[in-house]
């Protein structure tokens, strides 16, 4: 399995992947699958990797650095850090046959591992009802340091925790 750079040429792939994880798991939360494309090119990514196997893409995650995030707001006063000094781990999808391998475990460590090199700290936030990446987060020392309520809509509120990554070095 190779963790590479994500390329232009990897988008129609990467799509369907994610169109295949939306279809199974909801991910991403309480879209449409026609609003899916819009999502993943979404955010101000700043570096985006991929989930290779015998020239299939099988994961995904971004390191996200919007201007302004209430995630990163969150994290910011938690961390004392100002926001210019964090960065989003996003976009983060494995696909579902994979599950429970390991590589979502691999391609977080990995977009982590790449935010001090932009002199940032990863956070990142999750929907309160995704009980196993809930459990992949704590399980890898992240720190929940608070929530959000964030409307969607006049009729749909979403329900976050936030993380920061273990310590700066990570």
């Amino acid at each position: 399995m190779l963790i590479r750079e994500k390329t232009d040429a990897d988008y129609d792939a990467t799509l369907e992947l994610l169109l295949r994880v939306h279809a199974r798991d909801g991910y991403p939360m309480r879209i449409t699958p026609d609003a899916v494309p819009g999502f993943l090119r979404s955010g101000h990514p700043v570096a985006a990797w991929v989930a290779e196997d015998a020239g299939r893409i099988v994961g995904h995650v971004a390191l996200h650095c919007p201007p302004e995030d209430p995630t990163l707001t969150v994290a910011s006063r938690a961390t004392g850090l100002p926001v210019e000094r964090l960065a989003l781990v996003a976009r983060l999808f494995v696909a579902p046959e994979l599950r429970r391998s390991g590589l979502g475990r691999r391609l977080l460590r990995h977009a982590a591992a790449h935010a001090p090199a932009r002199d940032r700290r990863a956070v990142l936030d999750v929907g309160q009802e995704l009980r196993s990446a809930v459990a992949l987060y704590e399980a890898e020392g992240w720190d929940r340091v608070g929530e959000l309520h964030e409307p969607l809509d006049d009729d749909t509120m979403l329900h976050l925790w936030v993380y920061v990554s273990p310590s700066p070095a990570h």
